[in-house]
């Protein structure tokens, strides 16, 4: 009886006569049935073990899962099998995805290398510095060139210009103060060489005519000129030629109008004229004028 005041042994009592009473009735009932289960301990997840080369922002499934220092790591619990890695530098220039299977148990390590990926980068942008820098080399010197070849033609224009200025400027005999045009006409016939000169319009003056005979003789001189020809002063553009003078005189038998003909020679400073028999024939005009004295 004094076991039973104690209250630790009374509460022992109590609960085994309840057992026993709730195990009896159950027996009597037939349809309650009392399990009594130990609790089992929870399954341990694998770690994902990830690391970087450079200092990265890593994501986990598109979760940012925070910071990186280069060559260090970080540790993750997560549920096995597929699972997306994501790692960028902290500019967020060089970027990497990279797929990792995680084990059932133990650690599944993920190596990201975001070197390679930024080195490619910084050698690609250093050929296309280089690529423009070749072509903006080669854009100048062509520019250069076509600029030089510009002056180049500019200057041969400017000087065929005073060439072709110098050649339609009038030469003047000091010798006998005619005036010679320096270009004369193609071939004409006759009254076309008259016309062409009383027409002629040059260096200010309208007072051009065909010269005579003995003016054309007179521009004879006694050393060959550049051409070749014995002529003062290169009053002519053409080296040995037929020239229109405006001399005419009648044959017997023949109508008045024939003109004399005059080629100047390579052979010495000696008059070459001839009576030429056709009007119509293709000689050329070389016109001439006096300059009046002061």
């Amino acid at each position: 009886m004094h076991s039973l005041r104690n209250p630790s042994v009374l509460l022992l009592v109590v609960t085994a006569l309840l057992i026993t009473g709730a195990a009896a009735r159950a027996q009597q009932d037939g349809d309650v049935t009392v399990i009594i289960k130990a609790k089992s301990k929870p399954t341990a997840l694998p770690t994902l073990l990830v690391m970087c080369d450079l200092v990265c922002d890593w994501k986990l499934d598109g979760e940012v899962k925070g910071h990186i220092d280069a060559g260090g790591s970080a540790k993750v619990k997560v549920e096995p099998g597929e699972h997306m890695v994501e790692a960028a530098t902290e500019d967020g220039v060089d970027q990497v995805k990279q797929p990792s299977t995680v084990k059932p148990t133990g650690q599944t390590m993920v190596s990201i290398e975001l070197w390679p990926i930024r080195y490619a980068r910084l050698v690609a942008e250093q050929e296309e510095r280089d690529k423009a820098a070749q072509e903006g080399q080669a854009k100048t010197e062509r520019e250069m060139r076509e600029k030089a070849e510009q002056e180049a033609r500019e200057k041969a224009a400017r000087e065929r210009a005073v060439e072709e200025e110098a050649e339609r400027q009038p030469w003047t005999d000091p010798a006998t103060g005619l005036t010679w045009t320096k270009q004369g006409s193609g071939d004409v016939s006759w009254p076309q060489a008259v016309y062409y000169c009383r027409n002629l319009r040059l260096a200010g003056y309208d007072d051009w005519r065909l010269p005579t005979i003995d003016e054309l003789s007179g521009t004879n001189g006694n050393e060959a000129n550049v051409h070749g020809d014995y002529l003062k002063g290169d009053p002519f553009p053409i080296t040995v030629g037929w020239i229109w003078s405006n001399s005419k005189l009648g044959k017997k038998g023949r109508a008045a109008g024939y003109a004399w003909v005059f080629q100047s020679s390579r052979y010495g400073p000696d008059i070459h004229s001839v009576i030429l028999d056709c009007e119509a024939c293709g000689v050329r005009a070389l016109c001439v004028r006096r300059t009046p004295h002061p």
